[in-house]
């Protein structure tokens, strides 16, 4: 299963590059700042088919297509580009993410950030890698030196992601990059690179960068410093870090 993920993720890859060096269209799917390229339907057709070409009895869950009526212990949890605005725009931060969730926990992920030839993956018991390479969180416990990243997400709900997340914390820590992808960010979390990182978003944006997390020795919960019972769910606030300054971000955030 893993192979076959790689090997995708990596041919929807190279399809975003060759889409964005001719010129990508851009369709508006809600508000200004929701919005699908052509590029994001081609890398997700091309990994549904494939998906279901060798696990035609897996259920999948994707951002475009929505989940499909399988049941089965697997399910696939697909974002075929996360970071839509930053690809359109030319940005190097965004990434195609392929997660499996095994009995409804995260158990297997691979998540490429094409414009930076960055290839994450990891399997539960079996470790979290970049380009095959070892990754682990880093051991930071000073919490005034972290690095500790953000999403703004949909302007309507900005207000509370500036005032009750990143405020309390921005004043205290070393800084709070926000990338505009979540995948990369998981993937720096992993990598050791960021020490935290805080959204609310939905499973296809989270699944593949926890499995990554949970194999690299992170620590995962919601804002609320509980166990995630719903990885389907398109509504989860995600508190990930190295685990050592888990409980200072619980402290300094209101949830």
């Amino acid at each position: 299963m893993l192979e076959v993920a790689k090997k995708v993720s990596l041919e929807a890859g190279k399809a975003s590059l060759a889409f964005r060096k001719r010129g990508v269209g851009i369709e508006r799917k809600a508000g200004v700042d929701n919005i699908v390229t052509e590029a994001d339907k081609a890398s997700e057709s091309l990994i549904l088919k494939t998906l279901r070409k060798n696990f035609p009895d897996h259920a999948i869950l994707s951002e475009e297509m929505g989940r499909n009526n399988k049941t089965s212990e697997y399910c696939w949890v697909i974002d075929p580009i996360d970071g839509t605005i930053p690809y359109s725009a030319g940005l190097p931060t965004y990434g195609i993410s392929i997660g499996l969730l095994k009995e409804g926990r995260p158990h297997l992920a691979v998540i490429n950030l094409p414009a930076l030839g960055e290839l994450y993956w990891g399997e539960a018991g079996k470790g979290s890698f970049l380009n095959g390479k070892r990754i682990s969180v880093s051991t930071k416990d000073n919490f005034e030196e972290a690095l500790v990243g953000f999403e703004l997400g949909w302007m309507k709900g900005r207000k509370h992601v500036l005032e009750d997340l990143i405020k309390p914390i921005a004043l205290k820590i070393r800084y709070t990059p926000v990338l505009g992808c979540t995948v990369a960010a998981l993937s720096y979390v992993a990598q050791g690179i960021l020490d935290g990182y805080i959204h609310r978003s939905s499973s296809w944006d989270f699944v593949a960068g926890a499995a990554l997390i949970q194999e690299a020795g992170g620590k995962i919960t919601d804002h609320l410093g509980r166990k995630i019972e719903n990885w389907f769910s398109d509504d989860i606030s995600l508190l990930v870090s190295n685990g050592l300054i888990h409980k200072d971000i619980l402290r300094n955030i209101k949830a």
